[in-house]
Order: C-alpha cells, then sequence, then structure tokens
C-alpha cells in the first residue's frame, strides 16, 4: 500500500477504518485464495457441528421417549436401528467439522503469517518514506510502538473476524432460521432483541470510543519517553538526575492511569448492559418454550433443540460484543500508525524523473533561498558552485547555514527558490535514494548499527569484497583497532556503535565513505573533528587526508576546528546564511577577516 494512497485529511470513523482496512488488504492481497479457504472450510465446519448437528440430537431424543413409552416391543428394534443409524450421522458430521476445521486452520496459517510479513515489511517501508522532519518530530520509541501496535491491531481483526465474528454470522444466522421453522414466536423475539442490542452496543462504543483513542495516544508517547530515558539513562546518572527523571516519568504515567480508569468505567457500564439483555434473553427463550411444550405445540426432542439454539445464540452474541471491545481498542491502536500514512512525506520524488546519471561531482548551490517551517529564514540568493573533483571546506560561526547546505544537498528538505544542481542536474528532477547514493557523509557523531565492523563499513557498497573493505578500513586507519577486537571484522558494534569510542567510530565512517568512491562522486565530512580530543582529530584528520589523497572526488568539509582545512583547494567563510570571503587559508589570513577571527581565537584556546 503506497504511502500516497492516502489523504490529508483524517474524514470520519468509517472512512479511517475503511483506509485502514485497505492498508491490510494491500498486504494480503497475493494470499487471497487462502483467504478464500479459510471460510469455505470453516463454514462447512460449524454448520455441520452448529446447525445439523443439533437437528439429530432433537431426533435422537424423540425417538428415544417415544421408543421408551408409546411403541409396542415388536416395533422397538425398528426403532432403535433407526436410532443407530442417527447416530451414525451424528458421528460423520462431527468427523467433516474435525475435517473441515483442520482444513481451515491450514488455510488460516499461511494466509496470516504471509500477510503479517508482508505488513510488516510495508510498514517499515512507508516509515522510511518520511523524511527529516518526521523524525526529527517522533520518538523513535513511539514510532515502534505505533508499528507494534498497528500489527498487534491485525491479528485482533484477523481472530475476531474469523473465529468470532464469521463464526457468530453463520451461527446466528443458521440457528435464526432453524428457530423460525420450528419456533417462530421466538425467532421474531431474538431477532428484535437483538436490533436492541445491536443499537445499545453501538451507541455506547461510539461514545467509548475516544477514551480508546486516549489511551491509545498516551500508550504511545509513554513508550517514547521510556525508551527515551533509557537511551540517555548515563546521561541520567551523570546528572544525578534519577528522581527527578522518575517523578517527571511517574507524573505523565500518572495521566494515563486515569485516563485508563475512565476507559475502564466505561468498559465496565457496557459489560454491565450487554450482560443484563442477555439474561433477558435467556429469560425470554425458556419461559415461551415451557410454555409451548406444556401446551402440547413441541416435543420434548425439540425444546432441547429449541434451547441449544438459544444458548447458541447467546454465547455468540457475547463472543460479539466483545469481540466489538476488543475491536475498538485495537482500531484506537491502529489509527495512531495510520496518521503516520496519512501525514505526506515532506520531501517526495517527482513523478517523471531525469535520466542523466550523476558521475563527476559538480555541485552548485543556485541562487537558492530558504527557510524552515519553523519560520527561521537561512539563506536568500545564496550562490556556490563547486567544481568537479575540488577540495572545498566550509566554515563559519554557529547558525551560519554550514550543515543547512549539507541537508539541502541530500535533498532532506526542499529549498523555497532556486535550486541544488549536481553535474547541471536539479536534484528534485531525480529520485532521492540515487542523489544520496551519490553523496558519502561522514557526520560529526556517526551512527552505527547494531551489526559487525564489516557491515558497517559495506553499508554504502553491501557486494563490496572482504579485500575492499580491509582496504578502506585501512585508508581511514581503522585497521589496526579491527583487528584488536574479540572478533576482528564480524565483531558487534553494539547500538548506535556504543562499544565503540568516538575517534573508532568517526574512523569507520570515514572507511565507509572511501569504499563508496566508485559510486558516489561527492564526499561531505560535517564537522567530523569538532567532539573528538586533540590525539583523536589529530588521527582522524590524518585518516580523512588519506581518504582524499589522489581522489579525483568532489570533497566539502564542514569544519569547526580551522587548523583542518590548510590542505584544501578553497575554503568558504559563511556568515548569517551569507559567503563572507573566500580563499586559500593563507590569501583569508591576509584579509584579516572573520575567517582570520576565527582562527587566532581557535589559536589563543589551544594554547
Amino acid at each position: 500500500m503506497s504511502i500516497q494512497s492516502f489523504p490529508k485529511s483524517q474524514g470520519s470513523v468509517f472512512q479511517q477504518f475503511k483506509e485502514m482496512v485497505k492498508y491490510w488488504a494491500a498486504a494480503a492481497r497475493p494470499y487471497k485464495y487462502y483467504f478464500l479457504g479459510i471460510y469455505f472450510f470453516y463454514a462447512i465446519g460449524i454448520v455441520a457441528e452448529h446447525i445439523l448437528t443439533p437437528i439429530y440430537y432433537q431426533k435422537i431424543v424423540d425417538g428415544m421417549v417415544v421408543a421408551s413409552s408409546e411403541i409396542a416391543d415388536e416395533l422397538l428394534a425398528s426403532r432403535y436401528q433407526n436410532l443407530i443409524q442417527l447416530i451414525i450421522i451424528v458421528g460423520i458430521l462431527s468427523l467433516t467439522r474435525v475435517l473441515m476445521y483442520r482444513a481451515g486452520d491450514w488455510f488460516f496459517d499461511y494466509f496470516r503469517m504471509g500477510t503479517v510479513r508482508n505488513l510488516e515489511n510495508g510498514m517499515f517501508g512507508d516509515y522510511l518514506k518520511h523524511g527529516r522532519r518526521f523524525f526529527v518530530n517522533n520518538f523513535a520509541g513511539a514510532l515502534l510502538n505505533d508499528h507494534r501496535q498497528m500489527r498487534g491491531a491485525f491479528d485482533v481483526f484477523m481472530d475476531h473476524g474469523t473465529f468470532t465474528f464469521f463464526w457468530w454470522l453463520i451461527v446466528f444466522t443458521g440457528s435464526l432460521v432453524a428457530l423460525a421453522f420450528i419456533f417462530p414466536i421466538g425467532a421474531i423475539g431474538i431477532l428484535l432483541w437483538f436490533i436492541l442490542y445491536l443499537i445499545v452496543v453501538v451507541l455506547v462504543s461510539k461514545r467509548k470510543l475516544k477514551h480508546e483513542r486516549k489511551v491509545a495516544a498516551l500508550n504511545s508517547s509513554m513508550t517514547g519517553l521510556l525508551a527515551d530515558n533509557l537511551s540517555n539513562a548515563m546521561t541520567i546518572k551523570t546528572f544525578g538526575a534519577e528522581k527527578r527523571e522518575e517523578g517527571h516519568f511517574q507524573k505523565r504515567n500518572e495521566v494515563r492511569y486515569h485516563a485508563r480508569m475512565r476507559n475502564k468505567y466505561w468498559s465496565r457500564w457496557r459489560n454491565g448492559l450487554q450482560g443484563g439483555m442477555l439474561v433477558i434473553l435467556d429469560v425470554f427463550v425458556l419461559v415461551a418454550g415451557a410454555y409451548h411444550w406444556m401446551t402440547g405445540r413441541i416435543s420434548p426432542g425439540t425444546i432441547v433443540l429449541i434451547l441449544y439454539y438459544a444458548r447458541n445464540i447467546s454465547n455468540e452474541v457475547w463472543n460479539f460484543s466483545r469481540m466489538i471491545n476488543s475491536m475498538t481498542q485495537a482500531y484506537a491502536d491502529a489509527n495512531k500508525f495510520m496518521e503516520h500514512i496519512r501525514a505526506q512525506p515532506d520531501i517526495v520524488d517527482p513523478e517523471s524523473t531525469s535520466r542523466r546519471k550523476l558521475r563527476r561531482g559538480h555541485v552548485h548551490f543556485r541562487d537558492l533561498s530558504f527557510t524552515y517551517p519553523g519560520g527561521t529564514k537561512v539563506f536568500k540568493d545564496f550562490d556556490l558552485e563547486i567544481k568537479a573533483g575540488e577540495k572545498v571546506g566550509i566554515v563559519g560561526p554557529s547558525g551560519s547555514g554550514k550543515s543547512t547546505l549539507v541537508t539541502l544537498l541530500q535533498r532532506h528538505m526542499d529549498v523555497q527558490h532556486g535550486g541544488v544542481l549536481i553535474d547541471g542536474v536539479d536534484i528534485r528532477q531525480l529520485p532521492q535514494a540515487y542523489v544520496r547514493s551519490k553523496i558519502s557523509l561522514v557526520p560529526q557523531d556517526p551512527s552505527l548499527f547494531h551489526r559487525s565492523l564489516r557491515e558497517n563499513i559495506a553499508y554504502g557498497k553491501p557486494d563490496a569484497t572482504m579485500d575492499e573493505i580491509i582496504a578502506a578500513a585501512q585508508k581511514a586507519q581503522a585497521h589496526e583497532f579491527i583487528l584488536e577486537t574479540p572478533k576482528g571484522y564480524d565483531t558487534m558494534v553494539g547500538e548506535r556503535g556504543v562499544k565503540l569510542s568516538g575517534g573508532q567510530r568517526q574512523r569507520i565512517a570515514i572507511a565507509r565513505a572511501v569504499l563508496e568512491a566508485e559510486t558516489a562522486p561527492i564526499v561531505v565530512f560535517d564537522e567530523a573533528t569538532s567532539s573528538l580530543d586533540n590525539k583523536a582529530e589529530k588521527e582522524i584528520q590524518e585518516a580523512i587526508d588519506a581518504a582524499l589523497a589522489a581522489s579525483t572526488r568532489t570533497a566539502v568539509i564542514i569544519a569547526h576546528r580551522l587548523s583542518t582545512l590548510r590542505n584544501v583547494d578553497r575554503i568558504i567563510v559563511m556568515d548569517q546564511g551569507r559567503i563572507v570571503e573566500t580563499g586559500n587559508h593563507t590569501q583569508l589570513m591576509l584579509q584579516d577577516g572573520l575567517y582570520a577571527e576565527l582562527y587566532n581565537s581557535q589559536m589563543l584556546e589551544v594554547g
């Protein structure tokens, strides 16, 4: 199911539910014949067990009663033979039930597991269709919770749709039709009762839904808060803030507790009403059935059949009520994920893309203007051209727009005016994934996957050979420390690379960028040494120099520490979204402008 298939507006509850079912149906479409098989075989089993078998029970009971009191001895043998035939039929129906249920189970398992696999794959893919803003504005833990609840909601609807609603539909309809032939007044009474019962359930469930939604939203928020605190556990301990964070968590959890209690209050109300109405149904059937038996209108076997059907209806209606309860909660849970699906990605690929390939790495920020969604203006009529193969450093005080340039180059955001061109092609005319595959990025704080060092280095080139991986690690000066780890290149790095030092993570990121040299003509170092100590900075700078030596790639080096830019071809000095100076290190020092001021200030700090 494509993320663009849903409108931005949420619409009515029915419209939201319809969208949810369409999303599930897209995942289930390859298994539609398994879906039909489920209900075909289950339907035969249900009819055999709940509709036909009771009819033969009624005949057996009536046959036994007549045989024991009204039939002469010479006719008993034939009556007993008839009873044996009825019992054999019941046995055949029981065997049919078992075989049909097992066949239905087989189809159900294949349908469910295949659909869940497609659903999980689709949900993950739809998350990744969103842009930078989406992930900045949502907790990773909350997104994980919403993903899990959407998958759980499908299980709830599948289970109840099959084993509750479908059962209820056949048993209720079949029992009611059978009663209409043998006990018409009872069938009419049950039908009128059910209409009233359904009205009550729908009205109460509609009132309860807003509480279900609030609880679902609070569950997602609390999961996000918990994940945020756990990922920052060492920061909490460093500041001795355990009690403060406990108090904050408890305060938020108290809000969820009261929301849950209000939700349970309505659950008790609904269950009480439903239970009371079921008592009325049972009493009505018993009184009406007993009256008709006492007046000789129905036989003992028929009264047994009536009570059996009535109990069937009562049980299935109660299960139907539980289904409504569970589905209401599941709908509220799943709707939280659907809100993410309805939200259109801030960056979308063009319907028709340019066929031109990016091979040289010529970059042109052409006459661009850009303002963040919050209203902060960064660039106006900004123009910067970087030739293919040129090594350019970009410096400036915080807030000057350096990192925003990287964000725009990778098209995590779009400019409002002008354009970002690579090899003469506006990147908005190309698929996002293709553009980003042509740019290697070494960020200030590299994020590694909890996978092996080998897999992390080869992330941008999954088909890289081991020799290529080692060569890239050697250029990044990572090979030596990798060999010292317990399993070498197969060592797992922990979540976000937590088992490695900051300098080691940077060298792995540089090795990853080196390995992409053949396919990515542009490499960006975004303040890659700013968070390291002097020793680690020197090692990383040597790794960067080695990675760029004799390289024909275009390099953009955003640096906080200006001493790292002495070997670049050109330095761009930015301030408040404008280029204020340009030249090499010597030329800029002679200008005695902002660059010289920043450089001298850093030298004084080092001194």
